[in-house]
């Protein structure tokens, strides 16, 4: 392929499509990323998995702080196309423009349903058996612009966001490299999305990760699930966060709702209405995350028989 792609996106579902169109052999011409950020108890540097990725191919990396105004080194590059995924930043009509083909987006959602910045959270927060990616052209609204192709994507009972965001990494990356030919020649067909079914996917907030005990034993475990791995959803335990990051749930007698109990010699749990949350993993507030029988034959002890609070 001798056309010339910019690739933009940043996290690793990104990545992941990043990956798929080298593999592809497409003509990666420039990489758009966000900028290295602090990360981690001692703050130091790190780079984002796209960036690390473009590296190890050394394919040259543009990080605007703002793309809004820095964006001279897209015009350029002088691109037939631009792909993005997950970039993290609004893209202005002059990057828009730019490219001889246009530029499209890979939205985590089957669109018009969940627009938005969190569609995978969020499918998974609403109980979705089912959801997928959808390639789509890129315009000046929210997730609004034609669609040109999904992928399906089964979401499992127990099914977390971290291990379905790398479904969909997957899915996102072979849904481009089938379509890359005929967006490259003009022939790919796209079909505007129909504003009477669209719905949003909001942003998850910090006061999203705080676990809804009123809410049903099935609603709870979708949150907790929905927020597994990060940013991780958690109950207040003797004044300390706990964050929840491995969880099943088991149906059947409880000690009462949010109550921690120990079962067996390993296993350290958390009361529902009507069964049991086997939590795992978890992650006491300023402690490191602890696999469920070092937990609860641990810091876990002195929460046994206490009530998760408000």
């Amino acid at each position: 392929m001798n056309k010339r792609i910019i690739f933009m996106g940043t996290a690793q579902i990104a990545a992941d499509v990043l990956q798929a169109l080298l593999d592809a052999e497409a003509n990666i011409v420039l990489v758009v990323t966000q900028p290295d950020r602090r990360a981690g108890r001692k703050g130091q540097m790190q780079e984002c998995e796209v960036k690390q990725l473009a590296n190890q191919y050394n394919l040259p990396v543009f990080q605007p702080e703002k793309i809004r105004t820095d964006y001279q080194p897209i015009i350029d590059a002088d691109a037939d196309l631009i792909v993005t995924c997950a970039y993290g930043q609004i893209v202005p009509c002059q990057v828009l423009d730019a490219p001889k083909m246009g530029c499209v987006n890979l939205h985590g959602s089957l669109l018009p349903c969940y627009r938005g910045a969190a569609p995978i959270q969020r499918a998974l927060w609403d109980g979705l058996s089912k959801t997928g990616m959808t390639l789509m052209r890129m315009e000046a609204g929210m997730d609004t612009g034609a669609i040109a192709d999904t992928w399906e994507v089964d979401i499992d009972p127990c099914e977390t966001s971290t291990s379905l965001f790398a479904k969909m990494g997957e899915a996102a990356g072979k849904l481009i490299v089938k379509d890359l030919d005929a967006l490259l020649d003009g022939t790919l067909e796209f079909t505007e999305q129909k504003e009477c079914e669209a719905t949003y996917a909001a942003k998850i907030l910090p006061c999203d990760e705080k676990i809804n005990l009123d809410n049903c034993d099935c609603k709870i475990y979708c949150q907790i699930r929905s927020l597994s791995r990060e940013p991780g959803g958690y109950v207040m335990a003797d004044g300390k966060k706990l964050k929840l990051l491995e969880v099943r749930y088991v149906p059947g007698e409880t000690p009462g709702i949010g109550v921690f109990v120990k079962q067996g010699k390993k296993q350290f749990a958390m009361g529902g209405h009507e069964g049991l949350f086997l939590l795992d993993e978890v992650q006491l507030e300023g402690k490191p995350a602890m696999k469920s029988a070092d937990f609860v034959n641990g810091k876990g002890r002195i929460l046994l028989n206490t009530k998760a609070g408000s």
